[in-house]
């Protein structure tokens, strides 16, 4: 029993590590350039309810319901597989760190210049202290933390690739809601 347990600790260290490595491959392929965005028109609803679905078990498992506001689909010029990545990252984050019970909303609006993206939890949000530092690499929430710290950073530099932008909305007072705007 003990030696089961020291294994699946060191599994779960070994996961973590794999996720690590795959986080920093992935910051230093966006920064060198070796990783190419290749925007091409496509649906931007199929994109998001990929990422939905491939979040739903974990919100699941912790009753959270994920709800998406209804919206007209929209053609808009994206990278269907790193747009999602954005997504599926700000939609993983909401689920590990709101509580049982409560619900992640996602809102889209079409603006003159861009696709606006809201995703808004009811979880345990992030200190004032911390939100300036949040889109740099290593960054990690304090007492929250069971990440890399490269999460939203990846997802910023995605953004920026495609000519649009992730912010966190710092007024937001009960739990976190993060903006991301795609350019039409």
């Amino acid at each position: 029993e003990e030696r089961e347990e020291f294994y699946k600790k060191e599994w779960d260290e070994i996961q973590r590590l794999e996720n690590l490595l795959d986080s920093l491959i992935h910051v230093s392929r966006l920064e060198s350039g070796m990783i190419q965005i290749q925007p091409e028109m496509g649906s931007l609803k199929n994109t998001l309810v990929q990422a939905v679905n491939s979040v739903y078990m974990k919100a699941y498992e912790k009753s959270i319901d994920i709800s998406l506001d209804e919206f007209l689909d929209v053609q808009i010029v994206h990278d269907s597989k790193w747009t999602g990545e954005v997504f599926v990252n700000i939609l993983d984050n909401a689920v590990k760190y709101s509580p049982e019970h409560t619900e992640i909303r996602i809102r889209v609006t079409e603006l003159a210049t861009c696709m606006m993206l809201e995703f808004i939890d009811q979880g345990t949000g992030i200190p004032a202290e911390q939100q300036e530092n949040l889109f740099k690499p290593f960054t990690e929430v304090k007492d929250l933390t069971t990440g890399d710290g490269l999460g939203l950073p990846i997802c910023s530099l995605i953004a920026a690739k495609m000519n649009g932008s992730l912010t966190l909305d710092t007024g937001y007072t009960k739990g976190t809601r993060f903006i991301l705007e795609l350019h039409v």
